[in-house]
């Protein structure tokens, strides 16, 4: 009980009262963000002292009544975060604590000069029955139950009230906090509060999009774009919207634990392990993951990975893995692009196979689901088997080792222009004649087909589908024409920075790199580098764009169409760490690969015939 104070100064006393979920009064609860542990304040409770950080005393002095007591759920107070055991089940609790809540109250923070404008332009907005539009191919606001745009700067929503919205619903950390998410997404109702003024949370929810729920593969503004600022004021509250949607429709949609993961990728929580506990709540299949503060971060992430493991029967979870494989150190020179919160408080010593729950950012996968690629046999065996120190067991079959990489350009992306002079410089040599008799590739069909179509990795985008009979005659056309006329420029030295972007004919450079830009061409290949395995085999493989602060693939990785694994491992083998248990090295995974010809299943029937091996190994 928040006892009252007819003014703002004196110091904030509470009182306990114990209540069960099954009885209890009306309360309403506290989203908050904690703040820096270091500045605290002290609170009254029952005469005793009690340490709280200073943003939950500010939100208290602001919610306290004047008049009457106020009963709120806080869990700063009414946990006692020292004690593991009482962790453990009031955070199995917290589900049902906001749902049973007769209102969430969201702590934004205070008030400032842009926060009232703020308020009322959402409410403006509101009345104009304005809502977001994200069905169209592109983003706009336009009006309720319309067809018709609308154009925000004729109703006076210009720069300076994007800022004010940005200021609200953009920049408070609050909207990072992963246990908020969980807490808005499963109360009854929920009243932002930014200093001495309110905003309900179904007048923001009325502008915000409705036309679904995306899954872990697509993010709230997939394969879309936007022409107004003001958009982008509204991304986070929208995750948010769209998890409150799931679980509060007549028919609540199946959101899956990595659902839930992959939407609220980039929040934060001070304790790692909170990147799952905090959401378990959330997802319609938590996979039996109980919570247990006993439990290390890597073993809670662990847990996960094995669950999933075990569930599907398939390695989507590292293959297809949405967060970095394996540890970024602390130390990386991006590293706090790519963690929440201060990376010097990062998890040390992840597995190489294990996805990193708690960084922020997307991860950039070689797309396989709706069955654009099958690499390996669709299974994997299961129960999956992790060893005592974390070491990972898969088969799978041995498509080879890497013979040869060349040189990357350090200067630019290859984008635009700057394509063809990646593209040449990647090409086998035994192609770079266009006069040349045709060479077969390994697999069968024309060898410098193999070669474009493995810089493609066999697909167009966005979104990501697999080339078609009419998209190979069109692109062998385009890519002939690029062939024959390259071979005649000139070559240069790709550590050259200035005189060699365009490869010598712009309208050339400028057609063919428009279409490495639009079929996603250039996207793959700022991730992935050409290589050449043995026997003749063309594939790409990681090397993290010039940014990266992951390991490139180098000559004598192995790759590996692994069991249950849409696309293929890149593996490398690790001296001194032990024996795998089943015999042999062990192994660290780099990333995923293309390798034309393989991607559909074949290394199975090359297994068979005896052209491939396939045997088991313990990744670390």
């Amino acid at each position: 009980m928040l006892q009252p104070s007819a003014h703002f100064p004196p110091p904030i006393t509470c009182s306990l009262v114990e209540v069960t979920l099954d009885d209890h009064p009306i309360y309403e609860a506290l989203s908050y963000v904690w703040g820096d542990p270091k500045l605290q304040s002290t609170l009254q409770i029952e005469g005793a002292r009690l340490k709280v950080t200073t943003n939950l005393e500010l939100a208290l002095r602001y919610l306290r009544l004047p008049d009457k007591p106020r009963t709120i759920w806080v869990d700063a107070i009414c946990i006692d975060q020292s004690n593991i055991e009482e962790r453990n089940q009031q955070v199995r609790l917290m589900k049902s604590i906001y749902s049973f809540c007769a209102v969430d109250l969201v702590w934004v923070g205070e008030s400032d000069e842009y926060t009232q404008s703020a308020i009322d332009n959402v409410k403006r907005m509101k009345s104009l029955n304005l809502q977001r539009l994200t069905d169209r191919g592109s983003k706009h606001f336009g009006i309720t139950g319309s067809d018709e745009l609308v154009s925000l700067s004729e109703l006076g929503l210009d720069c300076e009230a994007s800022l004010g919205l940005l200021q609200l619903f953009g920049s408070p950390t609050l909207w990072e906090r992963v246990w908020v998410m969980q807490e808005i997404a499963c109360c009854p109702r929920a009243v932002l509060v930014i200093g001495n003024l309110t905003l309900p949370w179904e007048t923001l929810s009325s502008i915000l999009d409705h036309s679904g729920t995306p899954d872990r593969y697509h993010l709230p503004f997939s394969h879309q774009w936007y022409d107004q600022d003001i958009w982008d004021a509204f991304s986070k509250v929208q995750v948010i919207e769209h998890q409150r949607e799931a679980l509060n429709l007549t028919v609540p949609i199946n959101s899956t634990l990595l659902d839930v993961l992959s939407r609220f990728r980039a929040t934060y929580s001070s304790d790692p392990r909170d990147k799952i506990y905090g959401l378990l709540g959330l997802a319609t299949d938590n996979l039996d993951i109980i919570p247990d503060y006993k439990k290390t971060p890597q073993e809670v992430y662990i847990d996960v990975a094995r669950a999933q493991i075990n569930s599907t029967e398939n390695l989507d979870i590292i293959t297809q893995s949405l967060w970095p494989l394996g540890h970024m150190p602390a130390t990386a020179p991006h590293a706090h692009k790519m963690y929440s919160g201060n990376p010097s408080s990062l998890v040390e010593n992840l597995p190489s196979w294990l996805p990193n729950f708690s960084c922020t950012v997307a991860n950039k996968i070689l797309f396989a689901q709706r069955s654009t690629f099958s690499a390996g046999v669709e299974k994997c065996k299961c129960p999956v088997e992790i060893s005592p120190d974390d070491t990972l067991t898969v088969e799978g079959i041995v498509l080879g080792a890497i013979t040869a990489m060349k040189p990357v350009r350090m200067t630019v992306y290859p984008h635009d222009y700057y394509f063809s002079p990646w593209a040449r410089d990647w090409m086998p040599e035994s192609l770079a004649d266009p006069n040349s008799e045709d060479k077969i590739y390994a697999t069968g069909g024309n060898a410098f087909e193999a070669y474009w179509r493995t810089l493609m990795t066999d697909c167009l985008a966005l979104p990501s589908r697999r080339l078609s009979q009419g998209d190979l005659k069109e692109y062998t056309e385009i890519f002939n024409e690029w062939r024959r006329k390259a071979s005649v420029l000139p070559w240069f030295d790709p550590k050259l920075k200035q005189h060699d972007l365009y490869d010598g004919d712009q309208g050339l450079m400028s057609k063919i790199g428009g279409i490495a830009s639009r079929t996603g061409i250039s996207s793959v290949m700022s991730k992935w580098q050409f290589a050449e395995l043995g026997g003749g085999l063309y594939a790409m493989v990681p090397w993290e764009g010039h940014l990266g602060d992951n390991k490139p693939s180098q000559t004598g990785d192995l790759v590996v169409a692994v069991d249950g694994g849409k696309v293929p491992l890149i593996l490398r083998e690790r001296k001194n760490v032990g024996h795998h248990e089943n015999g042999g090295v062990k192994w660290e995974v780099i990333g995923t690969a293309y390798v034309h010809g393989f991607m559909d299943g074949l290394a199975s029937q090359w297994a068979e015939d005896g052209k491939l091996t396939r045997r088991d190994f313990g990744l670390i």
